[in-house]
């Protein structure tokens, strides 16, 4: 019998991940002189907490996407949830700031995002569950590698 568990993770994925902690955790370190004038408007304390928080979320889903089985997925996860807050915090202080008509665009890209990670996260505890279940089941202690028979 054999089982093969799929991650729904791409290259996408963690491309944007990867871009997204680059350049926010530039922005926060740099904040003077590299942040947009989005994130100027919202203050120096305001503005460096959302691009560090935002830095972090990131790096945690990435490290996550580099370990190996359940742990590796809950990592990803508990990245992608701080990601998700991070980013909905920030575009609720767009819209907050600006107004809907002036943050619409940028405090929608920042939602989205948000979406996008808790939709991840989401399927991360599904995929968790089938690998514990798995494991479970055939009393395996590490599943095969893909294309492993």
């Amino acid at each position: 019998m054999t089982i093969t568990l799929r991650r729904s993770r791409s290259p996408f994925q963690v491309g944007v991940l990867l871009a997204l902690f680059l350049l926010s955790a530039v922005s926060a370190l740099l904040f003077d002189q590299v942040a947009t004038t989005t994130a100027h408007e919202l203050g120096p304390l305001l503005g460096r907490s959302m691009y560090a928080g935002t830095a972090l979320g990131a790096g945690v889903a990435l490290s996550g996407v580099w370990l190996d089985g359940v742990v590796g997925l809950l990592v990803e996860r508990v990245g992608l949830v701080s990601l998700a807050f991070w980013t909905a915090g920030y575009a609720a202080a767009v819209l907050v700031n600006f107004g809907v008509a002036r943050g619409l665009q940028l405090g929608g890209y920042f939602l989205a995002l948000a979406l996008m990670s808790a939709v991840r996260a989401w399927q991360i505890g599904r995929e968790a569950r089938e690998l514990a279940t798995v494991r479970h089941l055939t009393g395996i202690e590490r599943p095969e590698e893909e294309g492993e028979q």
